[in-house]
């Protein structure tokens, strides 16, 4: 088993269980959240991420990508309650018949959003700590930690005037995401709106194995989510059957 294979394990068990004796409360589809955070588009290097065992193996298999995107978001309102999140999507990867975006790497700080995001969307998610601080000129550092280890660095500032922004614009095809889960394909089209403003990054680090390794030289662009509305919608359920090749 590799280190992302053990990661996307860690919580095997949880289940309606959760962490120990206390029960989690089911929280199903669909949610609306609220809240804020960033996103990262970044230059993908196949080689590179082909080869890094903090993505599962079974997605490096099939793995296409451009492009890559690093998402830092702090939902201030969902179902679940408020809660914070950092997500990886290296690029596409088979599903049956058609190749769709996928979530390879994702933490969050709520246990609720752990157990009910993977058996909601099959999303991959774990538990870990954030902290968040304020620097100067407008700087916001955030840092992760997993069991007393640091995870990632993340700093940036935003720039400039907002302006909105809408899924509404976005053909379906490039915001469908599938997820691989326990044997069935999970697929579904979040829908959004908001306001937006560009970010320049300042610090970009993987510290630990939640996380595949990410260079602050292949980012793109960035956009600082000043606010916005989400519908995580109920997702399509397919049992996993012969995926497109190539």
């Amino acid at each position: 088993m590799n280190s992302a294979d053990s990661i996307h394990t860690g919580f095997a068990g949880a289940g309606a269980a959760g962490t120990g004796s206390s029960p989690v409360e089911e929280v199903p589809a669909p949610w609306n959240l609220n809240g804020s955070g960033l996103i990262i588009i970044m230059r993908s290097r196949l080689d590179k991420l082909a080869g890094d065992a903090r993505i599962p193996e079974k997605l490096r298999a099939s793995l296409k990508t451009p492009l890559s995107v690093l998402m830092y978001v702090n939902y201030t309102h969902s179902n679940a309650g408020p809660y914070q999140e950092l997500l990886y999507i290296p690029g596409t990867v088979a599903f049956t018949g058609r190749r769709l975006p996928t979530i390879s790497n994702i933490v969050v700080s709520s246990v609720s959003s752990v157990v009910n995001g993977r058996r909601n969307w099959g999303i991959p998610k774990n538990l870990c700590s954030f902290g968040n601080h304020d620097g100067p000129e407008g700087l916001r550092e955030i840092s992760l930690e997993s069991n007393g280890l640091p995870q990632f660095q993340l700093a940036y500032r935003g720039k400039g005037f907002s302006f909105p922004i809408t899924t509404g614009l976005v053909p379906r095809f490039l915001k469908t995401l599938g997820q691989h889960w326990e044997g069935s394909e999970f697929v579904y089209s979040p829908s959004a709106s908001g306001r937006a403003r560009f970010a320049s990054i300042h610090q970009l680090e993987s510290l630990g194995d939640s996380f595949p390794d990410i260079d602050l030289k292949d980012v793109l662009f960035a956009l600082e989510i000043t606010r916005f509305n989400m519908v995580f919608p109920v997702p399509q359920i397919l049992q996993a059957g012969p995926r497109l090749k190539g």
